[in-house]
């Protein structure tokens, strides 16, 4: 055990011993007329930034990326590197995969928060790891350990796919870990499926309590993509409406001021209702190779068909992130960023896009 660690557990022991108390479950909040009602009753809640963040999932580190953080490192406030995995058992495995992406970062003065997902979106990892107050417990320890191993600046938390029973279990989970990591002055963020009521489209959504989640942490990272996805029909993977309609349930739970909404960089190509993801580059290519004509819909969304209509491609580019942000813009003007999926392969000229938009 570390000095800081052990300082850390006699810091946490009066304040953990209220969470493995039995205590009534206290029920979500009602939906908020105010939406900086939140904010109000969580004394982290960020001050709103005289210009807008853009944080960023990094399941890749090689030299372009890289690159691209150096290139941009005045744009990006927040980098999420993909190198942790909750596995079965409640296990987390892995490990700094680039330490020069790493010293990059730091040497940028990004946040480093890296995530920790569950492998496979397996539910029953999760709650393996965080089904009962014990466990969850010796969790949020091995959680706030390799924060402070590490030196990172805190965690973002993926944990994708529960059932709509486990919004309790899973709720009390970030709650806790706020709380064990608040205390020794790291943030936590999360990541969140997108939903436009509480109650959501699937079980996924549903599993997810956003006022309790949004009071609890620093940064609110709404997944406002895959709209159309790899088992659906083909279709636009993130309609300016839909996302619009997202946000505005949003801010009647959880403050703007720490909501971020995802953004693609990715796309896909279907044939029938599976398909397959494709970066910028990639279906650019395709595209050329194939002498199909790109076009847009309503949102601005490339898209294109080849080998008479076999194949359907949507991706997403420049020009779609101008339409996207700027609409976003006028009618959230209060969200406090965006969160990027992913790092690697996207239109270069993203990068312009964003670099505008930040600037209020």
């Amino acid at each position: 055990m570390t000095l800081q660690l052990a300082g850390w557990l006699c810091l946490m022991m009066a304040a953990l011993a209220a969470c493995t108390m039995p205590v009534t479950p206290a029920p979500s909040a009602p939906a908020q007329t105010d939406a900086t009602a939140p904010a109000q009753a969580n004394a982290t809640a960020p001050v709103p930034a005289s210009r807008r963040e853009v944080t960023i999932w990094a399941p890749y580190a090689g030299e372009l990326e890289i690159a691209t953080l150096a290139a941009n490192g005045d744009l990006i406030q927040e980098v999420n590197f993909f190198w942790y995995e909750l596995v079965e058992g409640g296990r987390i495995t892995g490990g700094v995969n680039s330490k020069a992406a790493l010293d990059k970062a730091r040497e940028l003065g990004l946040r480093i928060l890296p995530s920790i997902v569950n492998r496979g979106f397996n539910r029953e990892a999760v709650l393996a790891a965080i089904g009962a107050p014990e466990v969850r417990q010796a969790h949020i320890a091995a959680i706030v350990d390799l924060v402070v191993t590490n030196g990172y600046d805190g965690i973002d938390i993926d944990y994708e796919s529960l059932a709509a029973e486990d919004r309790e279990t899973f709720t009390r989970f970030i709650e806790e870990l706020a709380l064990a990591l608040h205390a020794i002055d790291k943030q936590l963020s999360i990541a969140v499926h997108a939903k436009t009521d509480d109650a959501g489209a699937w079980n996924g959504p549903a599993a997810q309590d956003w006022p309790r989640l949004g009071a609890a942490v620093d940064r609110f990272k709404i997944m406002t993509y895959d709209y159309h996805y790899s088992t659906s029909e083909a279709g636009p993977i993130a309609p300016v409406a839909w996302i619009n309609d997202v946000l505005a349930y949003a801010a009647t739970v959880v403050s703007p001021a720490k909501t971020y909404m995802g953004v693609h960089f990715y796309g896909y190509e279907w044939v029938g209702a599976s398909g397959a993801g494709i970066e910028w580059r990639q279906a650019v290519r395709t595209a050329m190779q194939n002498d199909a004509t790109i076009r847009r819909d309503e949102s601005g969304e490339a898209w294109f068909t080849y080998d008479d209509g076999r194949f359907t491609v949507y991706f997403a580019d420049a020009e779609n992130l101008r339409v996207k942000l700027a609409a976003i813009a006028a009618a959230h003007p209060d969200l406090a960023g965006i969160a990027i999926w992913r790092l690697g392969g996207e239109d270069p000229e993203n990068w312009e896009a964003i670099r505008k938009w930040t600037e209020r």
